[in-house]
């Protein structure tokens, strides 16, 4: 995982999916802004959300054509976790952005986000990831300079 730069105090992460390396997520305090325009694998996939909920994730982002996929998925393990632990609520925000441009959904992780109470506003990471294996990163800091010069989705 590397450093992409820092926008509205919030540092921005990439994330190697292909890498799988989860020691490399932050332990407590973050958000995961995750797309994909192929089927995720399942099993890897459920493997990332049980680790970010041990890790004390705060919201998670669904993108691109599988972005509901995703949301999906990640909802579908936390049920499982409270059901096999006889918990009462996980305090998890999980959306999708199938429809918005990378963009306007990055945007979100800023300025659209539903974090829980226990959250250190002051000390969020975002953690960004491709499941395609695509490198991001440089179109991340593309839209970060764009959101320092005033940039606003348009709905």
């Amino acid at each position: 995982m590397r450093l992409i730069g820092t926008y509205f105090s919030r540092k921005v992460y990439w994330f190697d999916y292909d890498q799988f390396n989860l020691d490399q997520l932050p332990k407590d305090n973050w958000l995961c802004f995750a797309t994909s325009d192929i089927k995720p694998d399942t099993n890897t996939f459920k493997q990332f959300v049980k680790y970010g909920i041990q890790k004390h994730i705060l919201e998670f982002k669904g993108h691109g054509k599988y972005g509901e996929v995703l949301h999906d998925l990640f909802d579908q393990v936390m049920i499982d976790i409270e059901l096999s632990k006889n918990l009462n609520y996980i305090d998890i925000a999980t959306t999708c952005h199938n429809d918005e441009s990378y963009a306007d959904a990055f945007w979100q992780c800023f300025f659209a986000t539903t974090l829980p109470i226990r959250a250190n506003l002051d000390d969020i990471s975002i953690v960004c990831m491709d499941l395609n294996g695509k490198d991001r990163s440089v179109e991340l800091k593309g839209i970060i300079d764009r959101f320092e010069r005033g940039w606003i989705p348009e709905e």
